[in-house]
């Protein structure tokens, strides 16, 4: 059973992105409602994102035409980070059920935290290079902010959701 902390944070973690439990083992009821949840909100999320990103970064018809394929791509990209960092905690979230989490899930789950940040990393740099030539380099800049206040926001939740390994 996952806490409910935990399948909160799982929640928050994909409310804007799309969910496909690709590497996970079959979901139990509790994940396989959190899951239903997170799919359910996300496409109200990503509107609302959408619109945000619309009305922050006022762009003219003829850079939206450029700029929203560069969003479209990084949001996909986004979503499938997301879902490796959901699938880690719930891996985690599993272990720490049990009562211990042992130095070899613990070291594998630190280890995939640490490769999606790097990834995600990466992800921003191609993304801002990306919008740095379909509109101005204050435009791409603000957009990124806007990114990175809703990363910083899931970063929170993320850290006051889950339990330390004990």
């Amino acid at each position: 059973m996952l806490p409910i902390r935990a399948a909160a944070l799982a929640a928050i973690l994909v409310l804007s992105f799309p969910l496909v439990a690709g590497n996970l083992n079959v979901p139990s009821l509790e994940e396989s409602k959190a899951i239903a949840i997170m799919q359910a909100a996300d496409a109200q999320m990503s509107v609302s994102k959408r619109a945000i990103v619309a009305e922050q970064l006022a762009l003219s018809p003829e850079q939206a035409v450029r700029f929203w394929p560069v969003y479209d791509a990084h949001q996909a990209a986004l979503s499938k980070l997301n879902r490796r960092r959901l699938e880690n905690i719930l891996i985690y979230a599993r272990a720490w059920n049990t009562g211990s989490v042992d130095d070899r899930t613990a070291s594998q789950v630190a280890k995939e935290a640490i490769s999606v940040e790097q990834d995600e990393a990466k992800l921003l740099k191609k993304t801002f290079r990306q919008a740095c030539q379909v509109v101005s380099t204050a435009q791409a800049a603000r957009y990124l902010q806007l990114e990175a206040k809703t990363r910083a926001e899931i970063r929170y939740a993320e850290a006051e959701s889950v339990p330390l390994v004990n």
